[in-house]
């Protein structure tokens, strides 16, 4: 089956975003506001690159052909990389903090499950209520970690911990995106069906903003008090969160990717190993609030120019040529 370029299209949406979201991250100013339309938009947009990105990998799972040679090489080639990740951004994590490179290692581990789910509507809402559900019920005991419990890892136990639970992307409840990008690829619902789902999560999550004015709390910050919270990913964040990948999807789903952001969709994994490095290392920056913001835009655009040079000389040169060739059946 010949790669599609929306679904590239689709992640390469997605290392922008995520690209976006850790460089104003490490370089906005400590005083700049958290409730300005600016921040708003930046967090907002932000905080769907993680959820568009392991959607689309639910996706392309299905057009996979799994077998456990493939996933076994797929889980310690992905953990290995984040290890790489965890030792470029030292000011971050822990070596051996889990993330969402060791999430897609266990999502291909344990595809089968999952993409079988996937193939049944009912079994899919019916599955998709209950990961919600439990996720609601076992936030109490986890959701006043800070950055530093979720990442720092003090031996196996903890570490099996957090890539489970109270991680920065566990697999409870983030095995709920590859469901829905599994679901789009079997069941192939209509654009009509899409933007109707993605219409009354919009009225939903527009009642989540007026409860947070109502109850003078911050409508979404990445952890603490706030009506959505991405660590950890609370529901209202889980409903937002998916009501915004579908949204996106119905634009660009079979569109043809006619400026190239195809091309970023297929370096996802090298791009989001190396885009840390140069945060790393000028992650003490002190900027003012202009030249913040033209910098972490100038930065995220950068990798699109690179994408396309890549691609044009040096397309086997990559980490996701490195993983193909391993995983080829000799």
């Amino acid at each position: 089956m010949s790669r599609r370029k929306d679904i590239d299209q689709l992640r390469g949406v997605a290392i922008l975003l995520m690209v976006m979201v850790h460089s104003a991250a490490t370089w906005a100013p400590s005083d700049a506001s958290t409730t300005s339309i600016l921040a708003v938009t930046i967090g907002g947009l932000g905080g769907l690159a993680a959820p568009l990105f392991v959607t689309v990998g639910g996706w392309v799972t299905v057009q996979s052909r799994w077998t456990l040679r493939k996933a076994l090489i797929r889980f310690f080639f992905l953990y290995a990389a984040q290890i790489l990740v965890n030792i470029s951004a030292p000011q971050l994590f822990d070596p051996f903090s889990p993330g969402v490179l060791t999430l897609f290692a266990v999502l291909y581990l344990t595809a089968p499950l999952w993409v079988r789910v996937s193939e049944n509507i009912q079994m899919t809402i019916i599955v998709g209520i209950g990961i919600i559900a439990l996720n609601h019920s076992l936030i109490s005991t986890h959701g006043a970690l800070n950055w530093d419990d979720r990442t720092y890892v003090g031996g196996i136990l903890e570490h099996v911990k957090h890539l489970l639970l109270t991680g920065t992307y566990p697999l409870l409840p983030w095995v709920l995106f590859s469901l829905l990008g599994a679901s789009i690829n079997n069941l192939k619902p209509s654009q009509r069906t899409l933007r109707t789902l993605g219409l009354g999560g919009f009225l939903v999550s527009a009642y989540f903003l007026y409860k947070s004015t109502q109850e003078n709390i911050p409508f979404a910050q990445p952890s603490g008090e706030a009506m959505l919270t991405f660590f950890p990913a609370n529901t209202a964040f889980i409903i937002a969160a998916l009501t915004g990948v579908t949204l996106i999807w119905t634009m660009l789903e079979k569109k043809d990717s006619k400026i190239g952001l195809h091309h970023l969709g297929r370096l996802s994994l090298t791009l989001y190993v190396v885009h840390f490095i140069p945060l790393s290392m000028f992650d003490d920056a002190n900027l003012g609030l202009s030249f913040a913001s033209i910098l972490v835009l100038g930065y995220t655009l950068l990798w699109w120019p690179i994408s396309l040079v890549h691609q044009r000389l040096f397309p086997t040169r990559s980490l996701e040529s490195m993983l193909r060739s391993l995983t080829q059946q000799r």
